[in-house]
């Protein structure tokens, strides 16, 4: 078997080796009845007397509409209106499509993260069966990164009550996958600290490295990690002010140098990076005895230090280096995924939120509207992550394609993460069948 650096990576082969895209793909609608059923049990907290369009009808026409180019409750409207032909072959529609503002309230009074978690589940179950099918697997830890968001957008003023502040976001994303695992919404009077520990708590990290920045550099955190079995990369910075400049200290040019002799303590990566070259060296070591409250940080084993010196096009050089605490063992190779793992959640998921689903545009007033929007938001671009190798193009050019052709294109889109569609090409190009 060949080994792979991702569960994502070896999904993308195996479309690749066995030319397996929406062109040649059988079509199936079993994903989108599965992710129905999952929308029509989503609780309606509606009373039945005031209720005209079903609520797994309007969770669904968002689905689609997000995944057709729409960000908005106005351009959601827009799209059902369209594609209501369409829309008919899986939803009921008893009294058509609803009106924006019907999407906004309905929507913005459900629990949607029970359709989220399922969904995703059903996503990464998904990539697991098709692995399996084509005989691939991943033999690394993955990566989870954690990290905070805000939706700029939902900020207000108000001359009644002051600032109301811009919804905030704590993500758990997995670069092993591509997909946000979760999320938690961070209430005003509270901040990321304990919603990441709650957060955490809930999930299981079994053969898995937690990252996040420094401030969720936290023992409680790092206690929560280890008890779930999993280990940590945790920046470490200028909130614990004495623990990091003693472990800023402890690496001196000569405990550097002793480091790189030591085999599989030091890593160097070299890069072209923003118009310049980027050099990255990794030390990592497991000589931290004189730290005097170790004790304090379960399962603390290692120290370690990022280096970077980008060289500029003009010649200016800029220096910097990053410090990390970590319950692994002093392997520079596994810190360095960890620690370039961690740039995911920024590069691929809160980027990709802005640019791609405009979320710093959601100016919705009710903040569980917002919420749900945005949850919504990422189902669809965990999907499209998924699929995107097949198209060779950006996620924000994959939805507008998809809006020039929906009706044909969203369905061939879909039967890619469709087990049985995906068995019979791996048959037909002598791949693996699931036993």
């Amino acid at each position: 078997m060949s080994k792979k650096s991702t569960k994502l990576e070896a999904l993308h082969e195996t479309f690749k080796e066995h030319e397996i895209s929406t062109k040649s793909i059988e079509l199936s609608d079993s994903l989108i009845k599965e992710i129905k059923k999952h929308a029509d049990a989503v609780p309606d907290y509606r009373h039945p007397s005031y209720s005209r369009h079903l609520l797994g009808d309007i969770i669904m026409i968002v689905f689609f509409a997000i995944l057709g180019n729409a960000n908005e409750w106005g351009e959601i409207e827009s799209f059902a209106k369209k594609k209501e032909k369409w829309l008919r072959k899986y939803l009921e529609l008893p009294y058509g499509v609803p009106t924006d503002d019907t999407y906004r309230i309905v929507i913005g009074n459900i629990n949607a993260e029970h359709f989220f978690s399922v969904t995703v589940g059903i996503l990464l179950q998904t990539v697991d069966a098709i692995i399996t099918l084509s005989g691939k697997e991943s033999h690394e830890k993955g990566i989870l990164s954690v990290d905070g968001k805000e939706s700029r957008g939902s900020r207000r003023v108000s001359t009644r009550t002051g600032e109301v502040k811009a919804l905030q976001t704590l993500n758990v994303y997995s670069g092993d996958y591509g997909i946000c695992l979760g999320q938690k919404f961070i209430e005003e009077k509270t901040n990321e600290i304990p919603a990441a520990q709650e957060l955490l708590k809930l999930m299981d990290l079994r053969n898995t490295i937690v990252t996040a920045d420094a401030m969720n550099c936290q023992k409680e955190t790092a206690s929560t990690i280890i008890g779930s079995k999993g280990d940590y990369v945790l920046a470490l910075k200028g909130n614990h002010p004495l623990f990091y400049e003693e472990v800023k200290a402890s690496f001196d040019e000569v405990t550097k140098e002793k480091i790189k002799k030591e085999e599989g303590h030091w890593f160097r990566t070299v890069e072209k990076e923003h118009g310049g070259v980027a050099v990255r060296e990794y030390f990592i070591t497991e000589d931290i005895g004189w730290y005097s409250e170790k004790g304090n940080w379960k399962g603390l084993k290692s120290f370690g230090i990022v280096q970077k010196s980008l060289k500029k096009a003009n010649g200016d050089i800029a220096e910097e280096a990053r410090h990390y605490i970590c319950s692994i063992k002093a392997d520079a190779k596994e810190f360095e995924r960890a620690v370039r793992g961690h740039w995911g959640v920024e590069n691929q998921l809160h980027w990709q939120l802005d640019f791609t689903f405009q979320d710093d545009k959601n100016t919705s007033m009710a903040k569980t509207g917002a919420k749900n929007l945005q949850i919504m938001k990422k189902i669809i671009m965990s999907i499209l992550r998924l699929v995107k190798e097949s198209y060779k193009i950006s996620m924000k050019r994959i939805r507008y394609e998809l809006s020039l052709d929906y009706e044909n294109e969203t369905e061939r889109m879909l039967s890619m993460l469709d087990i049985s569609s995906i068995q019979k090409a791996l048959e037909s190009t002598g791949g693996s069948s699931l036993k």
